[in-house]
């Protein structure tokens, strides 16, 4: 057998908050986790919607049936099948998102991003290659992908107000993975680094978001 790759145009969607009216000021990107879709994910922050700040929520390249072969479907990021190939086009779909969304937002002032569960490690391997000028980077329930070159990290993060926000009940940050992933936040070269626990799970929680957003 004789594997090759193929290099197309897809089109793929994305949800905003609402219409960009060009008056917005403040640009927020939030990254679902496994087995969510953007438009459901999006509804968690409509507490937030506001006229001068757009929440644009992308959604995982890959999609399947949560249970069986019919019913509800989720999104995935990325599995350890073709991992390569599935980060690289998840870096170019959210690079044309953002290119997108500069060209309707003229009066674009500040950019933060939130990364929840499995959303983390997809938003910290895009703003690594993307050359933003970052305000916030929110690690919510997750954290840095772990193949990650440190430095460049360290120098993405370096400007920027970094937030790790952990359920006190999560059970995912007990986990081995999770630990070290994590430990590539605390190093010296992340000074503004905030570590923010709620009470409760795996999940958002409403106050800690209102009060990261408004931080």
């Amino acid at each position: 057998m004789v594997r090759q790759n193929i290099t197309y145009q897809q089109q793929h969607l994305y949800h905003l908050s609402h219409q960009p009216s060009g008056e917005e000021n403040s640009l927020w990107l939030v990254f679902h986790g496994y087995g969510q879709l953007g438009n459901f994910f999006l509804r968690k922050f409509s507490a937030l919607f506001h006229p001068t700040t757009l929440i644009a929520a992308p959604e995982g390249l890959n999609r399947f049936y949560l249970k069986g072969f019919s019913g509800r479907v989720g999104a995935n990021w990325m599995t350890k099948h073709e991992r390569e190939n599935d980060m690289a086009n998840a870096n170019n779909y959210l690079n044309a998102l953002m290119k997108n969304l500069r060209q309707q937002l003229p009066l674009l002032q500040s950019i933060h991003v939130l990364g929840f569960s499995q959303g983390a490690a997809t938003m910290s391997r895009w703003i690594c290659q993307a050359g933003l000028d970052l305000d916030k980077v929110v690690f919510w329930g997750g954290a840095p992908a772990h193949d990650l070159d440190p430095n460049l990290l360290q120098k993405t993060l370096a400007n920027c107000r970094v937030i790790a926000a952990l359920g006190e009940e999560d059970p995912f940050l007990k986990t081995e993975n999770f630990q070290v992933q994590m430990k590539q936040l605390t190093v010296p070269g992340i000074a503004q680094l905030q570590i923010k626990y709620y009470p409760g799970g795996h999940e958002l929680e409403t106050g800690l978001l209102k009060e990261i957003f408004l931080m």
